[in-house]
């Protein structure tokens, strides 16, 4: 999320490895697609915004984890099974703080040596998934922040 800290505008960025999920590939399509990722493992360079975020902001303590669940097929193309890259929008329902919402991904796909890294990004309007508004007093953020993903799913 952007920042704006004592007039210096920053970047506020958050990550974290904890996550599981799968992904079922029957033929040539995608039928099914899930990951839940542990929200109290998110951690940025500041030990001050994680103790916000995963508090007041992201209340880890209620709502530990994020999930995704594919809800259409998506179909691969030859050229995707051969390891070229796959451009689509997933459309499934993602919940975050307690609040589930049917979402559209934009994501690129592609198949290396077995695995299947999946890439995607969403925008995450905070009122309309019931995140407090994350600044403070000297601090002010904007209304919204980019959730970005990099999942690579393996046998």
């Amino acid at each position: 999320m952007r920042e704006i800290i004592l007039g210096q505008s920053t970047e506020g960025v958050g990550r974290t490895n904890a996550i599981t999920g799968t992904l079922v590939v029957t033929d040539s399509d995608v039928t099914a697609a899930s990951f839940t990722v542990d929200m109290a493992t998110l951690t940025s360079d500041s030990s001050r915004r994680d103790r916000q975020v995963s508090g007041r902001i992201l209340d880890v303590a209620s709502y530990p984890t994020a999930t995704f669940e594919l809800r259409d097929t998506i179909a691969l193309t030859p050229e995707s099974l051969e390891g070229a890259e796959l451009t689509v929008t997933a459309t499934g329902t993602l919940t975050l703080r307690g609040v589930t919402k049917e979402v559209s991904l934009p994501l690129v796909a592609k198949l290396v040596d077995g695995t299947i890294s999946v890439n995607g990004s969403v925008e995450i309007v905070f009122a309309e998934w019931g995140i407090p508004d994350p600044g403070i007093s000297a601090i002010s953020v904007e209304d919204r922040g980019l959730l970005e993903f990099l999942v690579v799913f393996g046998r």
